[in-house]
């Protein structure tokens, strides 16, 4: 049990002949052929990474991977006696910590706004512990401080202070800062109605998406400038359009459905906890993120996780005209999703640009629509 091995189970013909080529670089031990092409045998514990590249380059197929030894058992019990005393502080921090707030949140209002009262309550906070907060006071003096806000609400969750507020509605008609009516589409303009405001565009001009249809403004006889709220209607036919592209021949990879994902615990930068996953796979594709170990910490615990998926590599030819049907009404379904209740199409087609196996269908609707009610 004092002897630091790795134990490797392999699959795969003429193992003697690999097996005398691994030999030359790596010491094996305790070998047993369990069938014809199933054997397994020992290797030091520090040869555990270059054995599994000698079998890749030999063409063997690993089957697993197993350690014992002193080294290997010291190891385990330093990172299970780790985990259990990394919980144990990390529950005595949480509790701890839990009974003080560290976060001002104010919300119905506002970014300019919202900072200027959370500047406030944290002046007017008398403590950082909840049992010290006086909610009402609080309430009381944001209300009695601010004309923009109506009615004010506050409470603790978890370790946040949330400042709810309601802001005071002015009527529309004495409100400024109009902002323009702005187009949402490419099209055509082919009926005006203005109600209010100043027209940027003429029946029969084409506008793209982001263009001003109406000015926020007008100006009466005496050449006076007044501000008021946009409103007209504005008909245009509106093209909608979707691209699908096909290859006669493609590469793909398709992942197989194994994966493995490597566990890590960080202090910050600082490594705590790792399971030390083998990945045997030979070709594989990587998904890594990283979250908080557990909220509201004093210390910043992360755990990263990092999957591995196996992944096969495929090669698919498949001559356009066998799918040219099936993807002009894919991308005409593609389309389709952009249409709003009460859309009337007026004309629908595609157009093919292709060559060199390379094939591309752009499907165009066009619709009749209102693009003058979005500001």
């Amino acid at each position: 049990m004092f002897k630091n091995r790795t134990i490797i189970k392999i699959k795969g013909l003429n193992q003697e002949r690999a097996l005398n080529n691994i030999t030359r670089q790596v010491k094996i031990y305790n070998y047993k052929r369990e069938e014809h092409s199933l054997s397994q045998f020992e290797v030091d514990f520090k040869d555990r990474t270059k054995i599994k590249k000698l079998i890749t380059e030999q063409g063997l197929e690993l089957l697993s991977i197993t350690h014992k030894g002193l080294i290997y058992y010291l190891k385990n019990i330093f990172l299970r006696y780790g985990i259990v005393a990394g919980i144990i502080l990390t529950l005595a921090f949480y509790i701890l910590q839990y009974n003080f707030v560290y976060k001002v949140e104010v919300w119905g209002v506002s970014k300019e706004e919202s900072q200027e009262v959370k500047i406030f309550v944290e002046d007017n906070m008398t403590s950082n512990m909840k049992s010290r907060i006086s909610t009402n006071d609080l309430e009381i003096l944001v209300r009695s401080n601010f004309d923009f806000v109506s009615s004010v609400s506050i409470a603790i969750v978890g370790q946040s202070l949330i400042v709810n507020l309601n802001q005071s509605v002015l009527p529309e008609e004495i409100e400024g800062n109009y902002q323009p009516i702005v187009s949402k589409y490419d099209g055509l303009i082919t009926k005006i109605n203005l109600i209010q405001g100043t027209l940027n565009v003429n029946e029969g001009d084409i506008v793209q998406k982001g263009d001003i249809l109406v000015l926020p403004y007008t100006t009466d006889s005496d050449g006076t400038v007044y501000e008021v709220n946009p409103k007209a209607e504005i008909i245009a036919d509106v093209w909608l359009s979707t691209s699908i592209t096909h290859y006669d021949y493609r590469v793909e990879k398709i992942r197989t459905g194994k994966s493995t994902t490597k566990v890590e615990v960080l202090l910050n930068n600082l490594l705590i906890y790792d399971n030390n996953v083998d990945i045997a796979y030979k070709n594989y594709e990587i998904e890594c993120y990283t979250e908080e170990l557990t909220k509201n910490l004093i210390l910043p615990f992360k755990i990263k996780k990092t999957i591995f998926y196996e992944i096969e590599i495929i090669e698919i030819a498949q001559p356009f005209e066998d799918v040219k049907d099936a993807i002009i009404e894919e991308a005409r379904q593609k389309t389709l999703i952009f249409l709003e209740e009460n859309d009337i199409i007026l004309n629908e087609g595609y157009t093919l640009d292709e060559g060199g196996g390379c094939h591309i269908i752009n499907y165009t609707i066009t619709l009749s629509k209102n693009i003058g009610g979005e500001h």
